[in-house]
């Protein structure tokens, strides 16, 4: 309730009692029921009379507030062309930049990974410099034949301000585009030109964007997510290890999903990333099956890697460590040459031979105590190492069956010799008694013939020092003869095949992240795509890591051989010759010559005589009995010749040697007179 004071009171009320103001009560409460605590009175309303300077001060700030608007409101409105103009310079400035290094052409080419790639970006760059500065020529000519229009047509004073016209328009012009830019950089929703990342992507989705731009960690994981996720594999968690030289390191963890299945798709991702084909690695965790380690290839890992230098002549030893090159995690290529057996396979472009078996057969030709030889059925082989290996080049499959056949003897005489020598086990490869590393490049081109004799020799060989290395474009029991890829000790795969993996990695390779499928062969000398990079299994080298092989310039390989072949190189041991029935060698000739000193022959007559259980035969029945035992190395040897090659090697002259054959006292040799010559 409200009690209002009226202006007309009783003249007799006593004024001086009362209360000045107004009292208002909720008007649902009744006077008798009120609670207030207010003595009953007589509230006066005094009316409202403003003070004096209050219409004139109220103008004063009506004016001081438009005036301050006004003022103000410009003021906001410079400094927002200002930002605008500022936030346009910048874009500008960084559009440029990206102009003329041509960033555009390297996302394109998804990193710059070969040295095409390296010429195509110089190549642009100089024609956008080039389209600059005739485009700087060109704003000049037209604002100095603007001022030159104005003296002539104008009638403005040549040496006035007016040379400042054209100019000053052109910057005005300039400047406001500028600013129309950074206002509309600001006001978009797109991605802003120095943000070469989805800063404004929207979070809630789970579209998959391009690796390229990425400038953090965290959007690194957010784009590995995505992709991952529209191939329908689950992640629980997604982490950057780092970022490497030749791109991104991801540590995954999948949920629901099993590694095979990211092999399986590294392809799409691949493209969801948009790096160059065979970008995506996978190396997964052998502990944990839903861990894995995702590397993805932004730039060659090998780009930067040193060109190699050629060894010294007989400097090197096959027992010891050597570098071959460089894995993609930077760590050294170190091989120890002795008992391995290599096996090759890249189709072609792949620098088989000109990567692979040439960094192999530089460093043998380096080592004291290791000879090698050069076989090629259809192809011209390690040419540029004639002079250095044991033989000349053998070409052809004839000769390749003569030589794999030499070699298949010399594996069977080594395994007498080592014992005889008490070397162990195993063959010890010193410079009188060499390792031998027979070379068969185009394995797939050898004759039935000659991969029966290769396989043999590779079963053989093992513990004779002799090391075969095998080169070839596929690995399928056609093509090499039998399913023999498992008998090597160092399988090594450039670009190859899908079918090949299986066969030279084992079941389960490829989804292990062995995928040498996807390297690129090079196209020619100068599109080398991945050509020299491979996928290697043997010992200690057992994940799916790439290796890039050292790259020996052929003029460096031809100074090296001119070098080895004047310093002297290792040749066969005579031990094995003599052994294997290979004498005939030591002449270089076709036919056998027989040299004072040899001692095979005392061998092989203490072999034929064991076999026929007899402790003295006639020397006429020895020479039949080692005629039929090796017809091609006796198969013309007379009774005149075997007297006097025992006689040279020091078994002396046939003596009587009692009845035999009805003969009374023939002249022949004992068992014991030739066992100690040995």
């Amino acid at each position: 309730m409200t009690t209002e004071a009226r202006s007309q009171l009783p003249a007799d009320w006593d004024l001086e009692k009362i209360v000045p103001g107004e009292l208002v009560a909720p008007e649902s409460v009744d006077a008798d029921d009120s609670e207030d605590d207010v003595a009953p009175g007589v509230i006066e309303v005094r009316p409202y009379r403003p003070p004096v300077l209050h219409r004139a001060g109220g103008a004063a700030m009506v004016v001081a507030s438009v005036t301050g608007s006004a003022v103000g409101l410009s003021a906001r409105r410079t400094w927002m062309a200002a930002g605008w103009f500022a936030h346009g310079t910048k874009s500008v400035c960084h559009l440029g930049y990206r102009y003329v290094r041509a960033h555009d052409l390297q996302e394109v080419l998804g990193g710059m990974s070969r040295t095409t790639d390296w010429t195509k970006v110089e190549t642009v760059r100089r024609k956008r410099w080039q389209t600059l500065a005739w485009t700087a020529a060109g704003t000049a000519a037209l604002n100095l034949a603007g001022w030159w229009a104005l003296v002539k047509f104008g009638g403005t004073p040549a040496l006035d301000w007016s040379w400042m016209v054209t100019p000053g328009f052109t910057a005005l012009v300039a400047s406001t585009l500028v600013t129309l830019y950074g206002r509309y950089r600001l006001s978009s929703p797109g991605l802003a030109p120095e943000q070469i990342i989805a800063d404004h992507d929207n979070p809630d989705s789970d579209e998959p964007f391009p690796l390229a731009m990425c400038q953090s960690p965290g959007q690194v994981e957010e784009c590995v997510s995505r992709a991952l996720a529209a191939e329908g594999i689950g992640t629980r968690a997604v982490r950057v290890l780092g970022h490497r030289g030749w791109g991104w390191e991801i540590d995954v963890i999948l949920k629901g999903s099993k590694v095979a299945k990211v092999n399986e798709k590294a392809d799409d991702l691949d493209a969801h990333f948009d790096i160059k084909q065979g970008g995506t690695l996978i190396d997964p965790d052998p502990q944990a099956s839903a861990h894995l380690v995702l590397r993805l290839i932004t730039a060659n890992p090998f780009e930067n890697m040193p060109k190699p230098t050629v060894h010294a002549p007989n400097s090197l030893d096959i027992s010891e460590a050597h570098n071959f090159g460089r894995c993609m995690d930077g760590s050294a290529l170190n091989l120890v040459l002795e008992g391995l057996r290599i096996l090759t396979i890249g189709v072609s472009g792949a620098a088989k031979t000109t990567g692979v078996l040439r960094d192999l057969a530089e460093v043998i030709t380096a080592c004291h105590n290791a000879i090698g030889l050069d076989l090629d059925p259809v192809k011209d082989g390690l040419r540029e190492f004639e002079g250095v290996m044991a033989a000349p080049p053998i070409r052809g499959n004839k000769a390749c069956e003569e030589w794999l056949g030499h070699l298949v003897k010399m594996a069977k005489g080594r395994n007498v010799v080592r014992n005889r020598l008490d070397m162990g086990d195993t063959w010890v490869a010193t410079r009188e008694h060499p390792a031998i590393f027979p070379f068969v490049d185009e394995f797939i081109y050898l004759s039935p013939k000659a991969k029966e004799l290769f396989i043999e020799l590779l079963r053989l060989a093992k513990q004779s020092g002799i090391y075969p290395v095998a080169a070839g474009q596929d690995a399928t029991s056609d093509s090499m003869g039998d399913a023999i890829a498992d008998s090597f000790t160092l399988s090594i795969m450039l670009a190859s095949r899908w079918d090949d993996i299986r066969i030279v990695f084992g079941q389960g390779a490829a989804a292990k992240g062995f995928r040498p499928d996807r390297l690129v062969p090079a196209q020619n000398k100068d599109i080398k795509n991945d050509a020299g990079q491979s996928y290697i299994k043997g010992p200690g080298l057992d994940r799916p890591l790439l290796y890039g092989w050292n790259e020996y310039s052929r003029d460096g390989i031809k100074q090296a051989v001119a070098d080895r072949i004047e310093a002297g190189r290792p040749w066969f041991d005579r031990d094995t010759l003599a052994a294997a029935g290979l004498l005939h060698l030591a002449d270089g000739q076709g036919e056998m010559k027989r040299i004072p000193g040899d001692r095979r022959i005392v061998f092989d007559a203490i072999e034929v005589m064991t076999k026929a259980e007899v402790t003295r035969i006639r020397t006429e029945s020895l020479t039949e009995a080692l005629c039929e035992f090796d017809p091609e190395v006796y198969g013309d040897l007379t009774v005149a010749e075997l007297r006097k090659l025992l006689k040279e090697v020091g078994v002396g002259a046939p003596a009587p040697i009692g009845a035999m054959d009805g003969f009374k006292n023939p002249n022949g040799y004992k068992l014991e007179a030739l066992t100690v010559l040995t």
